[in-house]
């Protein structure tokens, strides 16, 4: 069997592969022994039977069909590895691939996808700044506060919002052009006015509102805003104030802390906030470290990624999404009806998700491969661990799920990726804004948000603390 590399383009490849005559009889022997061994024909012993009765049984017809199929696989299997071509699908699509004639020559041509040429930019000189975080009293008091959340009250309010109080509402936006909705909107969402760390000139627009309320205003998006679909954009807001609350939040007494938190004096309380402030601190800077490092090796590596290869990602998110609705009791036809949304609007809208994560996972498997890496049966098990944990899954069950291939593969890959998400951090250069840089490390380095995330909206009821990546990143959400 010789395989011939015709075309290599566009992510493409096209081979064009030929069988010797023995080669094709070798096929059909193989094909008609198959048949001896399962024809039961009465007057012969199994696996005896003559080849023109398994013929005049079978049809020569449907034998040449299954020897064609044979053919095409071996043929597939063997090119690939005789020409080292890393495809990124079993599929191949034959473009002539006729029916093979005992004792002559046979020739076959089919296109397989490629995957693309990956050049990583050299990581180990980036220089990126950090803004320095201390763990004052601004961020102390801010940190408290979020921990307290848990025991705060909501109470229902007659009158007119006023910061600090909360409200409940709902959001839908659009793009001040009207060409189209924007990706910004929510239902139900609990958003205390006020916090430090709201976006900067949006809580005006909901004090003196009551429950009932209707507004509708034009918000300017930060620039640096995570989600690029809005960031620096004009965006005209309709909100819907359902409620609200004045928030009641609990006083802090040497009793409250050791009913609460089992610890013997305010003291205590105070030396437990600034430890865990200063442990999460260092946490987040390192989540941030590996954010950045990676949307800034994301941004300046050479690839190609194809049109077909987004819509096949872009396919797999889609089928994603319509599967966790399922087993919440919903459909992905509901969703978009809600969100008087297309199926074409909403793939389109997942389009920059694809292409980042089609980048993150060449990314990732070029360099677990330049640096050797590999899934050990340790991190293997911390990571079952860690699911079995996380998704209350019994150990039963775990085995199965170790036993399904795939489930196995995504785990190997997440694993693989943190690893390598750790090690271009851990490369890469940092320093702090008002520190005096390391010319020596190489140039700078821009320091943005991930260009290529596709990020959902997030709804704005989270902490009032401002920890590290907060502080690096403003504005995540609304």
């Amino acid at each position: 069997m010789k395989s011939e590399l015709v075309e290599a383009a566009d992510n493409k490849a096209t081979i064009r592969v030929t069988l010797e005559p023995k080669e094709v009889s070798h096929f059909y022997t193989s094909v008609l022994n198959e048949y001896q061994q399962r024809l039961k024909v009465p007057g012969f012993r199994k696996g005896k039977v003559p080849r023109n009765i398994i013929l005049s049984r079978v049809g020569e017809d449907e034998v040449r069909e299954t020897v064609r199929e044979r053919i095409k696989a071996a043929a597939f299997h063997d090119s690939i590895e005789e020409l080292k071509l890393e495809v990124r699908s079993q599929n191949p699509r034959f473009i002539d691939d006729p029916l093979p004639a005992e004792d002559q020559p046979c020739e076959l041509t089919f296109e397989v996808p490629l995957l693309p040429q990956v050049t990583l930019p050299d990581y180990e000189n980036f220089r990126i700044p950090l803004k320095r975080v201390k763990a004052d009293e601004k961020l102390l008091e801010q940190y408290r506060e979020r921990l307290l959340e848990r025991f705060v009250e909501y109470e229902d309010k007659d009158g007119p919002a006023e910061l600090g109080d909360a409200i409940v509402y709902d959001l839908k936006s659009t793009f001040d052009d009207g060409e189209k909705e924007a990706p910004l909107q929510h239902k139900d969402v609990l958003y205390i006015l006020g916090r430090d760390d709201n976006l900067p000139g949006y809580d005006e627009h909901f004090v003196g509102a009551v429950a009932g309320t209707n507004l509708t205003f034009e918000y300017a998006m930060p620039n640096d805003f995570p989600n690029r679909a809005v960031a620096g954009k004009t965006l005209i807001l309709e909100a819907t104030v359902k409620a609200v609350r004045a928030v009641k939040r609990p006083e802090v007494t040497e009793s409250f802390v050791k009913e609460n938190y089992k610890m013997d004096s305010l003291e205590e309380f105070d030396r437990y906030l600034r430890e865990t402030l200063d442990y999460e601190l260092s946490e987040e800077e390192k989540q941030y470290k590996e954010s950045v490092a990676i949307d800034n090796l994301l941004g300046r590596m050479a690839v190609n990624i194809s049109d077909d290869m987004i819509k096949d990602e872009t396919d797999y998110l889609v089928s994603v999404r319509e599967r966790r609705l399922r087993a919440a009791g919903h459909s992905l036809s509901e969703m978009l009806k809600e969100r008087n949304q297309s199926l074409e609007y909403y793939r389109q809208s997942l389009r920059e998700e694809a292409s980042r994560r089609l980048k993150e996972f060449l990314a990732v498997r070029a360099i677990a491969r330049a640096k050797d890496m590999s899934v050990t049966n340790d991190e293997m098990s911390r990571y079952t661990a860690m699911f079995m944990r996380q998704y209350k899954v019994s150990s039963k069950d775990m085995k199965k799920l170790l036993k399904n291939r795939e489930f196995v593969n995504d785990a190997m890959m997440e694993i693989m990726r943190a690893k390598a998400i750790k090690h271009v951090a851990e490369s890469a250069h940092f320093y702090y804004e008002d520190e005096e840089p390391d010319v020596a490390a190489g140039p700078d380095v821009e320091n943005e948000a991930s260009a290529g995330a596709s990020a959902a909206p997030q709804a704005p009821e989270d902490s009032g603390d401002t920890t590290y990546a907060q502080e690096n990143n403003k504005d995540e959400e609304i």
